[in-house]
């Protein structure tokens, strides 16, 4: 595919995310920051995965040297050169690779053999080795045999990444073009190419670390992105599909996990423990069904978040998440599917007529029950499309009334389609056209599910609600695909929310509380229904299903019921030993990273419950000793009142 102009370029970067049904087709690799060989057995996988699908063959392969935007560094030269070794071998398809930040030790290697090499603003290659460190003949002869051949006149300065004593000038072609050369072998130019400037482009003995802005001077690269969207929209990719798939060519370990309802802070949790569970398990792909609707839309967008987390950890290897909508997805639903990793929609209207569409969208009766502040709505939905690589005008017209949205295609180029305002459209209109209103203003933007995969929301539109249709998109066996269970604090809470089981924890409160008001001081009746009482209320009102809250209800009865026994009851009984129980329980609870799940958790668990018991103990030990001999150090002892001296009668 041709490159664009460089005013082009500039304006496809303004707009964001080109979109149109015309558009190549990406593929998007995520390379690890410290490069091994498993990782290049996955990568390795993964493109000749899509390599060898004729109907999915990406144009353009991108590796992204920097997924997380951190600095990658790789030191071991195995690992990246047989990466490297790879790419070069991919010459039927256009490689491209993405480095965002500093990208030092041999993972230059890989990086310099894709065809093309597109920098952010604040990225940096080079330094390859330490200062004082040199290669090993064979190693050079890689980095001669993978980048000489590809990079003939910028070889010298890929040289210079490896070697602080290389002389570094620019030379001339006979057609005028650069080529750079290190001036200790003038005398082995190739013909044609001469130097006429032995300016040093960089000092003898720096680090060989080279900015974008020098990698642009130097033509190892010629355009600039910030982010995956601003790519896509360079190369005219279509709508959707330059996208990291954290299953990066590993075999499918599939669950399905169905949502329902309205969306509420509990069901956040609720979801979010099943996905680490499936994790635990071994799961790496998870189809999420969406049948919810309603609720609270920050929950939706704080459970979108937290799915984005699970596709690209900061340690391990991330779970692929298809949101799978078969009927409609409204509100809440929309928000939480921008969060996945792809969306697959469905034919099937919103009561599963099959003579209309699914729609994408629709907030326009959840505002009106709701209160929602739409501003805010739309704000949050088109931050989460442009982190997700989404049309941010688009998700906000989702929600804001206040917008028109026309889309475009470009003057020079009929194949590039974008999405402006009529404003933006106003500014740039001897480089765009406008070919139709997508959203008018004063109403809300709905998108039908063959829209939603024209403009790159839905990666698959299928003709039924059946799940084995959506199954056989991804290769999966129907048969192998799991059920994801809930963690046992969910099963607990449903328990609990058994009729049957809240009625018997009503009665027995009652119970217990009649007992403890007929014979006061008997305190077990009492501790068992302020126990059933809060089981009660945390398992139906709007905090089920979190562990924070039960444990600060279970602490706060344990420390009234040691109040109970130090100021009401003297002695030490019943309700001290089950006050200081529920006490260290709750604390060890709100300290663990997560909830106990596996045997490893519970042992972690354990050990706080005994590194918190090692505490009281040593508390009380403090307190008896400061008691027994605080009245006895000078000075401290003003801080303790004199007992009264006993008079005479």
């Amino acid at each position: 595919m041709p490159r664009c102009p460089t005013l082009l370029v500039a304006l496809l970067l303004a707009v964001g995310v080109v979109s149109g049904q015309d558009g190549d087709r990406g593929l998007l690799v995520p390379v690890p920051e410290r490069l091994d060989s498993t990782a290049v057995t996955r990568i390795k996988g993964q493109v000749e995965a899509a390599l060898n699908k004729p109907d999915e063959r990406p144009a353009k392969v991108v590796f992204h040297f920097t997924p997380a935007d951190r600095d990658a560094n790789s030191p071991d030269f195995g690992p990246c050169a047989d990466l490297a070794d790879l790419i070069s071998k991919w010459r039927d398809v256009n490689t491209v690779a993405f480095v965002t930040r500093k990208a030092t030790g041999h993972i230059v290697l890989p990086v310099l053999c894709c065809n093309e090499l597109v920098t952010s603003d604040s990225a940096a290659l080079g330094e390859v080795v330490p200062p004082g460190t040199t290669l090993s003949q064979y190693q050079l002869n890689a980095y001669q045999e993978l980048v000489g051949k590809l990079r003939p006149g910028q070889y010298a300065v890929v040289r210079r990444m490896l070697d602080p004593n290389v002389q570094l000038v620019r030379g001339t072609t006979k057609d005028g073009g650069d080529y750079f050369v290190d001036l200790r072998e003038r005398g082995k130019l190739p013909p044609g190419v001469t130097v006429t400037d032995t300016k040093l482009l960089a000092p003898v003995g720096t680090t060989g670390l080279f900015t974008a802005d020098q990698l642009k001077q130097f033509g190892l690269t010629k355009v600039r992105a910030n982010t995956v969207a601003e790519l896509a929209a360079l190369y005219g990719l279509a709508p959707g599909t330059l996208r990291d798939d954290p299953l990066a060519g590993r075999s499918p370990v599939a669950y399905r996990y169905v949502l329902k309802d309205e969306i509420t802070v509990a069901a956040k949790e609720s979801v979010v423990r099943s996905v680490r569970e499936v994790v635990r398990q071994g799961g790496n792909l998870l189809f999420l069904q969406l049948e919810c609707d309603g609720g609270d839309v920050s929950a939706a967008n704080d459970l979108a978040a937290e799915l984005i987390k699970f596709q690209h950890p900061e340690s391990g290897e991330g779970i692929r998440i298809v949101a799978f909508v078969p009927n409609h997805a409204a509100n809440t639903a929309a928000v939480i599917a921008l969060g996945c990793t792809e969306i697959v929609m469905s034919k099937r209207g919103q009561n599963g007529d099959s003579a209309t569409e699914g729609v994408f969208g629709d907030f326009d009766g959840y505002f009106k029950q709701s209160g929602q502040n739409p501003g805010a709505v739309a704000g949050m939905l088109a931050d989460l499309a442009r982190e997700q690589g989404y049309n941010p005008l688009l998700a906000e017209g989702l929600a804001n009334r206040n917008v028109e949205i026309l889309q475009v295609q470009s003057k020079t180029d009929r194949r590039k389609r974008t999405f402006m305002t009529p404003e933006e459209l106003q500014r740039q209109k001897a480089d765009w056209e406008s070919v139709g209103t997508v959203k008018k203003q004063g109403e809300l933007l709905k998108l039908p599910a063959g829209r939603a995969k024209e403009f790159g929301f839905a990666k698959h539109v299928l003709d039924g609600a059946d799940p084995a249709e959506l199954y056989a998109k991804y290769g999966v066996d129907p048969a192998r695909v799991k059920e994801a269970t809930p963690a046992w604090l969910d099963v607990f809470r449903n328990f609990l929310r058994e009729p049957a089981v809240t009625a018997i924890l009503v009665l027995v409160a009652f119970i217990g509380l009649i007992l403890e008001l007929k014979v006061p001081g008997t305190t077990v009746p009492g501790i068992v229904a302020a126990l059933c009482f809060i089981l009660v209320f945390w398992a139906w009102t709007g905090f089920s299903g979190q562990l924070a809250v039960l444990a600060g209800l279970l602490f706060l009865l344990g420390l009234i019921l040691i109040l109970l026994e130090v100021f009401v009851l003297p002695g030490f009984g019943v309700a001290g030993i089950i006050g200081i129980i529920l006490m260290l329980g709750s604390l060890a609870l709100v300290t663990v990273d997560k909830i106990p799940e596996s045997g490893k958790d519970w042992v972690a668990f354990g050990g706080q419950v005994a590194k918190l018991m090692f505490l009281l103990i040593g508390a009380g030990v403090g307190s008896f000793l400061i008691a027994r001999y605080l009245p006895k150090v000078p000075y401290a002892n003003r801080m303790v009142l004199a007992p009264t001296a006993d008079r005479e009668a």
